[in-house]
C-alpha cells in the first residue's frame, strides 16, 4: 500500500477524486432542488464555461508544459488576450446558438477569462512538478460549485443563475491568485526563455480543444435532438457515472505527462506506461461495478425518481468512460513524445474523430440518450486508437535491448 501512495497517479486519483466528488454532490443537489428546466439550463452554461476557459489559453498551457518559458509579462499578455478573444466568441455563440439571455453571456465570458489565466497557471506548476499547488488551483472551481450548491439548498433558491455566478467567481479568484503567484516567484526561477513557437502553441491549442469537445459534444447535441429533460438527465448520468472517468481521464493525463518527459530511456517509458496502465485499469474496473451497483439507489432515494437511469443508458455510459480513459494515455503520449509534424497530424485526425463523433451521436439520436452517447464514444475511441498508431514509434525498443528488459 505505501508503494502505490507513492504512485503519483494514484495521488493525483485521490485529489481529482476529492474535486469529482465536489462536482457530481454539487449536481446532484442541484438536479434535486433546482426545476427541470434550470437544472438543464445550468448543465448547459456549465459545459460551454468549461469548453471556454479551457481554449481560452490558446496552447499556452501547453507550451509553458513542454518548455521551460519564463512566466513574465509575454506569457500573461498572451494568456489574458486569449481568455478576452475566447470570452467574447462564445458570450456570441450562447447568444445566437442557444440564445441564452445577457445574465448567463456575462457568467460565460467572466469563467472564461479568470479560467484561462487559472489553466496557464496551473501548467507552469505542473511542468515544474509542483502537483499540490496545480491541483489544488485547477480543482478549485469544483469546490466553489459544491459551495454554490449549498447555498442554493440553504436560500430555497429556485434559479440556475445564482450557482452559475458563484461558479464564475471561482474562475476569476483562481486566475487571480495563479497569476499572483507566478508573478512573485519570476525572479526566484532560472527560466528565461522568451521566444513563443506559434505553430506548436496552435497544434496544442487544436489538440486540446478536440478533446474538450469531445468531452462537452453530448451537451451541446443534446438540446439540438433530444428534450430538454434529456439534458437534465444527462447532467445527472455524468455526475454519478462520469465523476470516476473524468476524475481518471485528467489524472492520468496530468502525472504522466511530466514523468514520460522526464524519463531517460525507451526502456523506462514503456514501463512507466505499464505500470500505470495496470494501476488505472483496476480503479477503472472496481469503480465500474460500484457505479452500477450505486446508481439505483441514488436514484431512487436520493433524488426520489425524479430522473430514470436504466441499464442500458448506464452501459452506455461506462463505455464512453473508458474510451476517455484510454484517449487520456494516448494524448499524454502525443504531448510528451511526438514532433511538431506529428502533432499536426495528430491535431487534424482528433478533428476528424469529431466530426465523426457529431454525425454518430446525431445518427444514434434516432435510439434516444443512449444512442447519442455511444456516437460520442465511438469519436472519443477513434481519438485514442488515432493518436496510439502514429506514436508507437517513440515506445520501440532498439534492437540492442535483450529481450528480458522488454
Amino acid at each position: 500500500m505505501r508503494r502505490l501512495w507513492h504512485s503519483p497517479t494514484l495521488r493525483s486519483v485521490v485529489i481529482y477524486g476529492a474535486s469529482g466528488l465536489g462536482f457530481a454532490g454539487a449536481n446532484l443537489i442541484l438536479a434535486r432542488v433546482l426545476p427541470t428546466a434550470e437544472y438543464a439550463l445550468f448543465t448547459l452554461v456549465i459545459a460551454l464555461v468549461n469548453l471556454s476557459f479551457a481554449l481560452a489559453p490558446g496552447g499556452v498551457d501547453g507550451i509553458v508544459n513542454r518548455r521551460h518559458l519564463e512566466a513574465g509579462p509575454s506569457v500573461l499578455k498572451r494568456t489574458l488576450a486569449g481568455g478576452l478573444v475566447t470570452g467574447l466568441i462564445f458570450m456570441l455563440i450562447a447568444g445566437l446558438v442557444y440564445h441564452l439571455r445577457m445574465p448567463m453571456l456575462l457568467v460565460i465570458f467572466a469563467a472564461t477569462v479568470g479560467g484561462g489565466a487559472m489553466a496557464v497557471a496551473g501548467a507552469q506548476f505542473q511542468s515544474e512538478r509542483r502537483f499540490g499547488i496545480s491541483l489544488a488551483l485547477t480543482q478549485s472551481p469544483n469546490l466553489t460549485l459544491m459551495m454554490a450548491a449549498l447555498v442554493v439548498l440553504v436560500t430555497g433558491v429556485k434559479e440556475a443563475r445564482l450557482p452559475l455566478a458563484i461558479s464564475a467567481l471561482g474562475f476569476v479568484l483562481a486566475g487571480v491568485i495563479g497569476c499572483w503567484v507566478l508573478v512573485r516567484e519570476r525572479a526566484a526561477k532560472p527560466y528565461r526563455e522568451t521566444g513563443f513557437p506559434w505553430g506548436e502553441a496552435l497544434s496544442f491549442a487544436g489538440l486540446n480543444a478536440t478533446g474538450l469537445l469531445l468531452v462537452q459534444l453530448d451537451r451541446l447535441i443534446i438540446p439540438w435532438v433530444l428534450p430538454l429533460h434529456d439534458l437534465a438527465t444527462y447532467g445527472v448520468l455524468a455526475a454519478i457515472a462520469g465523476s470516476l472517468f473524468r476524475v481518471l481521464q485528467m489524472s492520468a493525463a496530468y502525472t504522466l505527462t511530466p514523468r514520460l518527459r522526464a524519463a531517460a530511456s525507451v526502456v523506462e517509458r514503456r514501463r512507466l506506461i505499464a505500470h500505470e496502465a495496470r494501476l488505472v485499469s483496476a480503479i477503472v474496473v472496481a469503480g465500474s461495478v460500484v457505479i452500477w451497483l450505486v446508481t439505483p439507489l441514488i436514484e431512487r432515494h436520493f433524488l426520489a425518481g425524479k430522473y430514470h437511469i436504466g441499464g442500458s443508458l448506464l452501459f452506455a455510459a461506462l463505455f464512453s468512460g473508458v474510451a476517455k480513459v484510454m484517449n487520456a494515455f494516448t494524448k499524454s503520449t502525443v504531448t510528451t513524445l511526438a514532433t511538431a509534424g506529428e502533432l499536426s497530424i495528430v491535431n487534424l485526425f482528433g478533428w476528424v474523430s469529431v466530426a465523426v463523433a457529431v454525425v454518430a451521436a446525431i445518427l444514434g439520436a434516432r435510439w434516444g440518450l443512449t444512442g447519442l452517447i455511444y456516437g460520442v464514444g465511438l469519436g472519443w475511441l477513434m481519438r485514442a486508437l488515432t493518436a496510439l498508431y502514429l506514436t508507437l514509434r517513440h515506445l520501440e525498443l532498439p534492437e540492442s535491448i535483450p529481450v528480458t528488459a522488454r
